[in-house]
C-alpha cells in the first residue's frame, strides 16, 4: 500500500492537458513504486482527455491530483455550467459510459497538497495567504465540491474576483479558486493580474511574477506548481515551476523530490500556441 506519509521520495507530474502518450512514456521512466503528485490540468486541450482520466484515476493511492483550472472547468462543465471553449477536448468524458464515475472522482481532488517541507498547487498561493490561510481555504472549496450541493456552488465560477476576506458566497468561492488556479503575475502592491499570459521578459516592469512579490506571506515555503508554460522549468530553494508546455509541443516534465532529478518526455505539438 503506498503511503505518502511515510514515503522517502515522491515524483511530481506537470501539467499532461490529455497528452496521453507522453504521460505513459514518462510513467514508464519512473519507478512503479513511487508515489506520483499530478500538479494539476490532467485533462483538456489535448487528443485524449478521457483515456487520461482513466488512467490516472487508475493509479488509485499511488497518486495526488491537484485541481487546475482546466480540471475545474471540466466540473462546470459537468455542473451545467461551464462555458464551452472551441479548444476543449472534454465531450467525450461526458459521453463515455463511467462518465459519472468520473466526475465524482474528479471533485475529491485537491487545490492543495503538503508533504514534507513541500507544498503543492497548480498556479499559485495567493501573496496575501500564508500557508496555513492557502490550507484552510482550500478546505472550505474541497468541502463545497464533495458535497451535494457541489453544483450550485459552481453555478457562478467564472469571474477575476480579487481575494477578500469578508467575501462571502459565490464571489468568495471565485475568489479561492483564482488564487490557487489561475494567478500569474501580481503587481507592485501583490494584487494579481489575471490578463498577462507572456514569460516575465515580456511584461512591463510594473507586473512581475506572484512568486516574486517580496511582501508574500509563503516566501520562506517551498512551493511546487505548473500552469504556466510560457515561464517553464524553474528550480530556486523555495520555488519549483513544472509546466513545460507539453500541450504546446514542449515537453512533459517530471521531479522527483527530494532529489530534484528532472525527468523530461518531448510531446509532439497538439495546439499551436500562435493560433
Amino acid at each position: 500500500m503506498f503511503s505518502f506519509k511515510n514515503a522517502d521520495k515522491v515524483t511530481v507530474i506537470g501539467d499532461v492537458h490529455g497528452c496521453l502518450p507522453t504521460l505513459e512514456k514518462l510513467l514508464n521512466r519512473i519507478d512503479k513504486d513511487m508515489p506520483l503528485i499530478f500538479i494539476g490540468d490532467i485533462i483538456n486541450r489535448g487528443p485524449q482527455s478521457l483515456e487520461t482520466l482513466r488512467l490516472i484515476r487508475s493509479l488509485g493511492k499511488r497518486a495526488r491530483v491537484i485541481l487546475g483550472n482546466h480540471d475545474m472547468h471540466f466540473l462546470a462543465t459537468a455542473a451545467g455550467n461551464g462555458k464551452a471553449n472551441r479548444r476543449d477536448t472534454i465531450a467525450e468524458i461526458f459521453n463515455a459510459p463511467d462518465a459519472q464515475e468520473l466526475i465524482d472522482w474528479m471533485r475529491h481532488q485537491r487545490l492543495m497538497y503538503r508533504w514534507k517541507e513541500y507544498t503543492f498547487v497548480h498556479a499559485a498561493i495567493d501573496p496575501a495567504w500564508s500557508i496555513k490561510e492557502a490550507d484552510e481555504l482550500a478546505g472550505e472549496v474541497h468541502d463545497i465540491l464533495r458535497s451535494k450541493h457541489w453544483k450550485d456552488a459552481l453555478k457562478e465560477m467564472y469571474g477575476k474576483d480579487l481575494w477578500d476576506p469578508k467575501l462571502k458566497g459565490s464571489a468568495r468561492m471565485r475568489a479561492i479558486l483564482n488564487g490557487f488556479t489561475r494567478i500569474r503575475f501580481v503587481d507592485k502592491k501583490g494584487v494579481p493580474d489575471y490578463k498577462a499570459k507572456e514569460s516575465p521578459q515580456a511584461v512591463g516592469a510594473d507586473l512581475m511574477p506572484w512568486f516574486d512579490y517580496p511582501n508574500r506571506k509563503t516566501a520562506n515555503d517551498t512551493i511546487v506548481f505548473g500552469h504556466w508554460s510560457t515561464l517553464g522549468l524553474i528550480l530556486r530553494p523555495h520555488i519549483i515551476a513544472l509546466d513545460t508546455g507539453c500541450i504546446w509541443g514542449g515537453s512533459l516534465t517530471a521531479i522527483e523530490l527530494p532529489s530534484r532529478r528532472i525527468i523530461q518526455e518531448k510531446a509532439p505539438q497538439y495546439l499551436d500556441p500562435l493560433a
